[in-house]
């Protein structure tokens, strides 16, 4: 039986991203969904537009899983201590592939409403996923010349 609350909804989500099952996925979100990376200012909009995004992002690491550590539901809000990890097999913003791995840990929180993700924030390190994967020229310079 599929768990329609909060957090069966978000925890569906990450068992279809890790299955490949992007139909699935997309159908968990919101038409008008918010889907925000906190650490790159990057958003998108609706289903097609985030599942696009992860699509582009595993074809480049293919063995691409995410991990699911610790979750907490609260009404509408599922937060999400997770843990990803996968191989740069495949070009990535430009870049040739180098075998190298990478393990990120971060914090998600959603918000679901009528059995849909509404609105989604990823918090996460870009740094330590950028120096993992050689490719620390990739990140902008801050104003004080310190990578972000």
């Amino acid at each position: 039986m599929t768990d329609l609350s909060p957090e069966g909804i978000v925890r569906g989500y990450f068992a279809a991203l890790n299955a490949r099952d992007y139909a699935r996925a997309a159908g968990g979100i919101a038409e008008h969904c918010r889907w925000e990376s906190v650490a790159t200012g990057g958003v998108h909009t609706g289903p097609g537009a985030i599942v696009t995004g992860l699509r582009e992002f595993v074809a480049s690491f293919p063995d691409w899983n995410a991990q699911m550590l610790n979750v907490v539901s609260s009404g509408p809000f599922v937060v999400v201590e997770w843990e990803v990890s996968g191989t740069f097999k495949h070009l990535f913003r430009g870049r040739e592939p180098n075998h190298r791995k990478f393990v990120r840990r971060g914090c998600a929180v959603a918000e679901v409403e009528a059995g849909r993700i509404v609105r989604y924030r990823d918090y996460y390190d870009r740094l330590t996923f950028h120096q993992q994967l050689d490719l620390i020229d990739l990140l902008p310079l801050a104003a004080g010349g310190n990578a972000a």
